[in-house]
């Protein structure tokens, strides 16, 4: 009985998995930081892909960052800005990575809280990131991804 379940066994085809192609394989795209920082005259979280200077100069008027904006090239980049609305200090946003994958750019960015172990000052604020890329027709995908990061040693 056990000879006939071994070669029954061994008799089975598998499934052959479909072979991986170009398009099936993301592609990491560079990307500048524009600024960052801490305060914000936004009142909610905002996610935007802004693609002209109008649009820009508005937000950027609305933001405070740590060290002035850089410049964007409208005619051939775009930029992918981030903020989110907290309700203490010791927060920060970073975009950690951007990928194409066939027809969509996911942009992912890590918002970073204080930990169980912190004293947070209780002030609001926006935490923010401005980033330029390269201009593309692709749809955008923003994804947060969230860690919170303890004060004391271990």
């Amino acid at each position: 009985m056990l000879i006939s379940a071994l070669l029954l066994s061994a008799s089975c085809e598998t499934a052959q998995l479909p072979e991986l192609t170009e398009e099936d394989l993301a592609e990491l795209l560079p990307y500048v930081s524009l600024g960052r920082g801490l305060q914000a005259s936004l009142d909610t979280t905002t996610v935007r892909v802004i693609t002209d200077v109008a649009t820009w100069t508005a937000y950027a008027d609305s933001l405070q960052p740590l060290m002035p904006f850089t410049s964007v090239d409208f005619e051939t980049e775009m930029v992918l800005l981030a903020a989110v609305d907290v309700n203490s200090g010791g927060y920060d946003l970073r975009f950690e990575l951007l990928e194409s994958l066939r027809d969509t750019v996911v942009a992912t960015y890590r918002l970073f809280s204080p930990g169980s172990d912190c004293r947070p000052s209780f002030s609001t604020g926006v935490a923010f990131e401005a980033i330029r890329v390269e201009r593309t027709q692709n749809t955008i995908r923003f994804v947060q991804i969230e860690e919170a990061l303890d004060c004391g040693p271990k």
